[in-house]
C-alpha cells in the first residue's frame, strides 16, 4: 500500500484480495471482493471473475456516453496515518505496507487521540447482516434470506438477483458492500432493487440503529481486530478431537492450549494481567465466560474484544496436569 491513494483507492483493507474496476478518471464501476470467517475465498472464483469483468464491459460503454468524474480530493496515503508517520521519522520506514495495516493505524491513532468508538470497526458491512446470503459466482442471486431479518420483512426470497440498492446499481458482493459501507448505521431506510423470472420492483429494507454491527464470528476474519480492545493477552493452537476425548471433553466442545502469553511490546501489560491470573503456557482453556462454542481461534479473539468489558472479571475455566479450575481473569486495556 506504500504510496497509494487511500481517496482514490476504496476498498475493504482488511481482505487479501479485491479488484476495483475503474475508469481513469477516478470511477469505480464494480468493487469485486469480499469474503466471510469460513475462508478468504469465500466470494471469490474465476467464473464470478470473469462474468463481472465481462458484464462491467457494459458499465464502461454506458458511462463514457455521460461521464461524471468524481471530485477529486488532496492525496492521502498509510504513510500520512500518524502511527506509521511516526516510524518513518524515526528512521524505521518499511519496506512494505501491508493493506490491513490501514485500519491498525487509523484504530491505534483513534485510540490515542480517546476518539476511537466502537461503531468505527463496523466497516464494509456483509450482506448476511441484511439477512442475504449471496451466490460466490453469481453475486446478485439470493441463494438464502434468514427468516425475521429486514430481507425477510422486505419480501426477498431466494432466486431473487438484486438489481440495486441505495439508488446504485449491483454487480458483485462488493458492489451491495460499498454502498452499505457509505450508509448510515442509525435507524435508516434503504431502496433494495430486486427481480425474479417474472417481473422486477423496488421495495424498501428497514434498518434498525446499530444494524452495522456485526456478530463476533461475522468479524472474526478482520485482520484489525488485534488492533481492538480489551485483549485476553493470551491464545493457543485448538485442540483436535482426539486430545479433547482424552481430557474427558466433548468432541463439539472448544478448547485451546495456550502457547503464548502477550509479555512483549505494546500490549505486554495484557499478558503479564492473564499471567497474574493465574494462566500458564501449557494451560488447556476450555471454557471463557461460560462459552466454548467457538469456531475457531479468531472467534475467540473477536468475541472477547467485542464483549467483554474493561473492569470487570471474566472465569476462565482450564485444565492442569488433569485438574480443572476456575480463574477470574481481570479485563483490562
Amino acid at each position: 500500500m506504500a504510496g497509494v491513494d487511500l481517496n482514490v483507492y476504496r476498498f475493504d483493507y482488511d481482505l487479501t484480495f479485491a479488484a476495483l474496476l475503474m475508469n481513469a478518471d477516478g470511477t469505480v464501476y464494480r468493487t469485486y471482493a469480499g469474503r466471510d470467517s469460513s475462508s478468504a475465498l469465500s466470494h471469490l472464483s474465476l467464473p464470478g471473475f470473469v462474468r463481472v469483468l465481462n458484464e462491467t464491459l457494459q458499465d464502461h460503454d454506458e458511462y463514457v456516453k455521460n461521464p461524471r468524474p468524481p471530485r477529486r480530493k488532496k492525496k492521502r496515503t498509510i504513510e500520512q496515518i500518524p502511527r506509521w508517520a511516526r516510524e518513518i521519522k524515526n528512521g524505521k520506514a518499511r519496506d512494505c505496507y501491508h493493506c490491513h495495516m490501514v485500519y491498525e493505524g487509523r484504530i491505534e491513532d483513534l485510540q490515542e487521540r480517546r476518539r476511537w468508538t466502537r461503531e468505527q470497526a463496523w466497516l464494509w458491512p456483509d450482506p448476511v447482516q441484511l439477512g442475504l446470503t449471496l451466490d460466490r459466482d453469481d453475486q446478485t442471486l439470493v441463494k438464502q434470506v434468514a427468516r425475521g431479518s429486514v430481507a425477510d420483512k422486505a419480501g426477498v426470497e431466494a432466486g431473487h438477483h438484486i438489481t440495486g440498492i441505495g439508488g446504485r446499481s449491483v454487480r458483485t458482493f462488493g458492489d451491495v458492500q460499498r454502498v452499505l459501507h457509505e450508509t448510515s448505521g442509525g435507524s435508516t431506510r434503504l431502496a433494495l432493487g430486486f427481480k425474479s423470472d417474472r417481473e422486477a420492483w423496488t421495495k424498501t429494507l428497514r434498518l434498525p440503529k446499530g444494524w452495522k454491527e456485526p456478530t463476533p464470528l461475522v468479524y472474526s476474519w478482520r485482520g484489525s481486530k488485534w488492533s481492538l480492545s480489551p485483549k485476553p493477552g493470551f491464545g493457543g493452537k485448538p485442540l483436535d478431537a482426539a486430545e479433547k476425548k482424552a481430557l474427558g471433553l466433548p468432541e463439539d466442545h472448544f478448547a485451546f492450549r495456550v502457547n503464548y502469553l502477550v509479555t512483549w511490546g505494546p500490549n505486554r501489560q495484557t499478558g503479564h494481567n492473564a499471567r497474574q491470573a493465574g494462566i500458564r503456557k501449557g494451560d488447556v482453556i476450555f471454557s471463557v465466560a461460560g462459552k466454548h462454542d467457538f469456531r475457531d481461534m479468531n472467534h475467540y479473539h473477536a468475541w472477547f474484544r467485542l464483549t467483554q468489558k474493561v473492569g470487570t472479571r471474566v472465569p476462565v475455566e482450564r485444565i492442569r496436569n488433569g485438574k480443572r479450575e476456575t480463574l477470574q481473569l481481570k479485563v483490562i486495556e
